[in-house]
Formats: C-alpha cells, structure tokens, sequence
C-alpha cells in the first residue's frame, strides 16, 4: 500500500514511522523548507543549537512523544526548572502544593480551597474529565478553587490567553491542563527541530520518501486511488490546519468543527545578561500587554545559544489584534516597560538580534460539548484521512498528543493492528 502524508510536523513524521514500520511505502510532503511544524525552529548564525518559534518543552508523563524519541535514538532529557507567576510586582512559585501553601497573595483559606479543587483536577480520570466539557470553566471553576483563587489566580490567566472569547471554553480543556502537568520537563539535544530531523532520517532509512519544499495544490478521488498533484495512492492523510486542507481537497470533503482559533505570536530577544533567575513566568495581570515570559537558557545552557541569553515573550491573539501587526522593533517598544519591571537593571545595551513569528492556529478555542463536534478521521472522499491538532481534544496542542494521535490513525482508520507501539 502507497500512503501519501501531507504535513512534516510532528503528527505527519509520526504518522510516517507507524507505516513504515509494518512495511507501507509513504511519502511525506512538507511545504516547508524544514521539518516540525508548529514545533520547527530556526538556527541564527553563532549558535549551535536551533530554536523553536514557539517555546516548547514536553513534561515527564508525555510518554508518546518520550517513546516517539527513543525509536529514532535522540531520547529526551529531563530537567527540573524553576516556574513562576507575577502578580502585583510579586514573583512566586506556584507549581506544587507546598509552592501553594506558601502562596502570601491568596488567604490561607483561599489556598486550602485551590489546594483541594486542584487535586480533585489532577486524580480525576480521563472517563470523568471528558464529563467536564458539559460546563465553561468561567462557570464551573470559581466553584471548584473558590472565588479569591480564581479572582487573582485563574481569571487573569485565562482572560489574558482567550481574551474575549474566553465565555466559550469549556472546563475539560482545563481539567486536562491541570491532570497533565508536572513539575519535571523534558528538551531534546538541538531542539525539536533536530528530533523532527531525526524522525525523518528513520523514515528514510526504513524506505520511505520525504519530500521537503513541495506544496501540495490538488488532491482528487481517482477510482480507487487518490491522486496527490498527479501522483497516485492508495491512501493520504492530511494533518495540516483546516484552511489548508479545505484549499486541496474543497470544503465540503473535510467537515471542519465551528470553532474558533487564536494566533500564537512571540518575540523572541537574544540578550546578553539574564532577564529572571525562573524558566517560566506566567503574568497574573490583564493590563500587561504579553502573558508569558520564557527564558529559554534557564532550561538549556547559554553554551548552545553563543553564549546569549535567549528569551520568549508570549502571546495568544484574537484576529484583528494591532499587535499582530506590529514588527520586532515595535512590539519590543510596546513590552519594554513591563519587562523592565520585571527586572529593573534590563538595559537596551543587552540587547541583540530580535525575531518575531506568529501563526493563525496555534490555540482551538473549545466550546462546550466539543466531543459531539470533533471531526472523524475518515473524509467525505476515500481514501483520504484526517489528523490535525483540532483531534487532540481535551488535550491542548503538543508534540505528544501528535504522536497519540496518529497511533489512532493507523489502527482505527488503516486497520493495521501489528507492529504498532
């Protein structure tokens, strides 16, 4: 059997080793000049480790993507690095129930009842979680964590990630965030990017075919087979965004969900000294005009990095946002007082080289009842399948749920059931 796979992300390079792994010709298109996706990166003269767009990490329980790894022999590194929030010029921990406790800015009665509306999150299994999708988090939560815990805690978080559309998600995408998370996080020597690379080798070397810098244009029910630009095959799956799988195959094949997406953008600041001593710092403040702040080389060394200090400045966007149109140099203007209170000593002189990237689907923004939505995997023509990040659902977007993801692919719409991990 001859299986097209359109996209080079992570779903697609997955998808590809689970094929030819039970020996089916595949073919993977990227349209892109590298692989990974929304986990691809880029590599600025001087460093010696490439860098992904979006900052991105895998936790010590993401045994899909940890496993996907160790298959191709570039296995993860676990690492244990310190997490904040800032609220009201306060920096603190809050990624464990004793970081709670000590937590001075909620009552200890506000920290006791978070305490326990967390754990009651964090045991509850798959089967119950997914029930939760049935109310909004805007509604469900402040009973669960109390009203002072979600009031200083969970509203400013969620109202700077979804912005208005915040009233639309529903409480099991947050259960699944709280039941995932762990305080141990794990990176791949060279980024993911290199990982992506590696996936890509195996697929080779198992005789499959990549094909980097090809975008696809038509995809066409032939009889039997499926025609990929004039190409025929047996099978395609498609894991790229709606809009573009809607371009090669019409609509009316692809039954999408009606459900919204934000831009992911970030700015990404090469500096010479540190900006915080933490990896992560969640901003708890909805005048700030950004809600994360990442440092990069408090999880990897500088070494990798020229030597430079390498920071993320997050955000999730609604379509229109003026920061979408801002350059490097604008939205560096725009954050600069607000990093500066972060760190008063910061200096224009630390900086260096600036980028920007954003992209139109990083965040689904899922409504309530989103399971009687999700799209199937099998299309409206045969032969052709479906895996995108719209299918990960309760879990957010990743690497991990990726690879999940197309284990379910080959099994429940292939039919292969030998072989597969």
């Amino acid at each position: 059997m001859k299986v097209a796979i359109i996209g080079g992300g992570f779903t697609g390079l997955a998808a590809a080793i689970e094929l030819v792994d039970v020996g089916m010709k595949v073919v993977v298109y990227e349209a892109e000049n590298r692989w990974g996706g929304l986990a691809g990166g880029f590599r600025p003269s001087g460093w010696s480790w490439s860098l992904e767009k979006y900052y991105h990490h895998v936790f010590a329980n993401d045994k899909a993507i940890i496993e996907m790894a160790k298959k191709v022999d570039w296995p993860v590194f676990l690492v244990n690095p310190k997490t904040e929030t800032w609220k009201d010029g306060v920096t603190a921990e809050l990624d464990s129930p004793l970081a709670l406790l000590r937590y001075r800015q909620l009552s200890l009665f506000g920290r006791m009842r978070m305490g326990i509306g967390l754990a009651i999150l964090k045991v509850a299994p798959l089967t119950t979680g997914i029930k939760f999708e049935r109310y909004r988090v805007v509604e469900m939560l402040p009973r669960l964590v109390g009203k002072e815990g979600y009031k200083k805690i969970w509203k400013p978080l969620l109202m700077a990630k979804f912005g208005s559309k915040v009233d639309q998600v529903n409480m099991a995408w947050f259960w699944a965030r709280i039941y995932k998370r762990t305080k141990r996080l794990g990176y791949f020597k060279g980024g993911f990017e290199k990982l992506a690379e590696r996936m890509a080798e195996y697929v080779e070397k198992k005789g499959g075919e990549t094909r980097l810098g090809v975008k696809i244009n038509k995809i066409k029910g032939k009889k039997e087979m499926v025609s990929v630009d004039g190409e025929e095959f047996d099978k395609v799956i498609l894991t790229v965004p709606a809009p573009s799988m809607e371009r090669m195959v019409g609509a009316e094949v692809v039954r999408q969900p009606e459900i919204e997406y934000l831009w992911g953008q970030t700015l990404i600041l090469e500096l010479n000294e540190s900006l915080m001593p933490s990896y992560w710092l969640n901003i708890l403040e909805q005048e700030w005009p950004f809600l994360v702040v990442v440092e990069q080389t408090r999880l990897i060394g500088k070494r990798h990095y020229g030597g430079k200090r390498v920071v993320y400045v997050g955000n999730y966007l609604e379509e229109g946002d003026r920061r979408l149109k801002m350059d490097e140099k604008q939205l560096l203007e725009l954050f600069w007082p607000f990093l500066r209170k972060i760190n008063p000593d910061l200096r224009k002189s630390w900086v260096g080289r600036t980028w920007k990237f954003q992209s139109p689907f990083a965040q689904p923004v899922f409504p309530v009842n989103y399971s009687k939505e999700m799209p199937v995997m099998k299309t409206g023509m045969p032969g052709v399948y479906l895996a995108n990040m719209s299918m990960v659902y309760p879990w957010d977007r990743g690497t991990n749920y990726a690879v999940e993801l197309v284990v379910r692919v080959a099994r429940e719409v292939l039919s292969i059931k030998d072989g597969l991990g």
